[in-house]
């Protein structure tokens, strides 16, 4: 497995803690990332002293319990990396993006297979999600998006639907409680929500939140790849990591 696709497992906030649960990402062979310095929801990079990066914090003041109840990103991407590649091709339509689009089907498969009951215990669900979601473009993509097929093949479970509003501005890095629409009754349910990268979080974000307003009881977040921008001084230690 390459070195980007590290896996993790829940893990609870401590009492008193802001923020959603989250996953710690594991050490893969000879790689330690436990001295990295990382946001407790997304795991991406953050300044000495803090807990959460600057945008979960964001997302958390905003949002609260309209938040997911887990984030469980399966693996970083760092940019220039062959995962961060296969994320962007496999819906670019150029050729090799069946390929890709092959490899991130597997790896999600294989990361709700082997984790995925961690992952459900983490966001308080009894027996599991009973659906799954994606999160859609911001882009304006036409069309479905390619990930729906991913996340229907790996998961097994009934869609649940989410389009962007009519009219409704871009979200931009900030979680917008109102910038998804529901298209399906989901009163009670537990829901699987996927996304390919996570950069912000504000997609995804937004997605979870749209869903609690439509009525879920719990939504676990699932993200393929946690982007890493290797020119970003924060990232020194963890890309440092990855690279060893």
């Amino acid at each position: 497995m390459r070195k980007e696709q590290a896996l993790g497992l829940p893990h609870r906030r401590a009492s008193g803690e802001s923020g959603v649960l989250s996953v710690v990402v594991l050490t893969i062979g000879r790689v330690d990332l436990s001295y990295c310095r990382t946001c407790r929801t997304c795991r991406g990079p953050v300044l000495p002293g803090y807990a959460f990066c600057y945008q979960c914090d964001q997302a958390s003041q905003v949002a609260g319990g309209l938040l997911a109840d887990a984030v469980a990103p399966i693996g970083y991407a760092v940019k220039g990396g062959e995962l961060a590649s296969d994320l962007w091709r496999y819906k670019s339509g150029l050729d090799g993006a069946d390929e890709s689009a092959g490899r991130l089907r597997e790896m999600l498969s294989a990361f709700l297979r082997e984790h995925g009951a961690s992952v459900w215990r983490a966001a308080g669900m009894i027996e599991g999600p009973g659906a799954v979601a994606v999160v859609p473009s911001g882009q304006g993509r036409p069309g479905g998006h390619p990930l729906l097929a991913i996340a229907e093949a790996a998961a097994g479970l009934p869609v649940i639907p989410l389009s962007v509003r009519p009219g409704c501005a871009a979200h931009g890095r900030h979680v917008s409680t109102g910038w998804l629409r529901v298209d399906a009754r989901v009163s009670g349910a537990d829901v699987l929500l996927v996304d390919d990268s996570w950069v912000s979080g504000a997609s995804a974000q937004s997605a979870a939140a749209a869903l609690k307003l439509a009525g879920v009881a719990r939504v676990a977040i699932v993200v393929i790849g946690r982007h890493v921008d290797p020119a970003d001084p924060r990232s020194r230690d963890l890309v440092r990591a990855l690279s060893a």
